[in-house]
């Protein structure tokens, strides 16, 4: 019995660090589109945010798959018309892609204005606790879940762990930034200020920099204006966090990029007619 737990513990040691590996161009192009993401045109813009959305879609479409497979084996047998009709196709792809090409325009917005390390540090530091994340959960659900769903369950509870412990990590970090200064300026004022600031060779990139400019500085005018007479900490962060809320969505669109790499790499273990699990 030892000895076989030391063999599992080794091939799964063997296969967190190949799913690092994997996973590692997804911060490093994050990180190279913050350097010279400024200089794309229009045509090179658009061809990376539907290139990206084309990715994300895919890991959407096939963990949906999964989900939809999990629900019909249990309510549903395999010899009715409806299994058939049920199972995942095109109108889910399509629903998937609608999904991807926000989520993938806020993700390369976000990088290419990332305004210091902090995301970008943050996101290849989270890509150990990721992995170790569905490694855990993996074993975890080993007593509970079917085989062939497990991985996919294991992946889905990594994921929403994962959110909140990144977004979490970097909401406070935000804490510790410095930001401009708003003193005697209306919110308006502050929202055109920094939208002002932004500078792109893509016209559209540059109009979605300034809109996510001003949405920033709507949160720090806010936190400069009115969090300041809030004395208790614990209710300065947890303002901070609220005003912060929609950057949930780049941590989010990152984590659907990860979980999109894992799917494919993983798609001959994991789909739901394979009993390899």
């Amino acid at each position: 019995m030892t000895a076989t737990a030391s063999r599992d513990d080794a091939h799964g040691l063997r296969g967190a660090l190949n799913d690092m590996l994997w996973l590692l161009p997804v911060p490093l192009f994050l990180i190279v589109l913050s350097r010279v993401g400024v200089r794309m045109t229009d045509t090179a813009f658009i061809g990376v945010v539907v290139g990206l959305a084309l990715f994300m879609t895919v890991g959407i479409w096939l963990r949906s798959v999964v989900r939809r497979r999990i629900f019909l084996a249990g309510a549903v047998r395999e010899q009715s018309f409806w299994y058939r009709r049920l199972r995942g196709g095109v109108l889910m792809a399509l629903t998937s892609l609608l999904a991807g090409l926000p989520l993938a325009t806020i993700l390369v917005v976000a990088a290419v204005r990332a305004p210091g390390p902090e995301l970008l540090i943050g996101m290849i530091l989270n890509l150990p606790v990721f992995v170790l994340l569905r490694e855990f959960w993996h074993r975890r659900l080993a007593a509970h879940a079917v085989p062939r769903f497990r991985a996919m369950l294991a992946l889905r509870l990594a994921l929403a762990v994962n959110l909140g412990l990144l977004f979490f990590a970097l909401a406070v970090a935000a804490l510790f930034r410095t930001y401009p200064e708003f003193a005697g300026l209306t919110l308006v004022e502050a929202m055109l200020s920094e939208a002002g600031r932004q500078e792109a060779s893509s016209g559209l990139l540059q109009g979605l920099m300034q809109l996510a400019a001003a949405k920033d500085a709507a949160a720090w005018w806010l936190g400069q204006q009115v969090l300041p007479g809030v004395i208790e900490p614990g209710l300065q962060v947890t303002g901070w966090m609220i005003l912060l809320a929609t950057d949930v969505l780049v941590v989010w669109s990152y984590l659907l990029v990860c979980a999109a790499v894992l799917t494919l790499v993983h798609w001959r273990a994991w789909h739901p007619g394979s009993r390899s699990e």
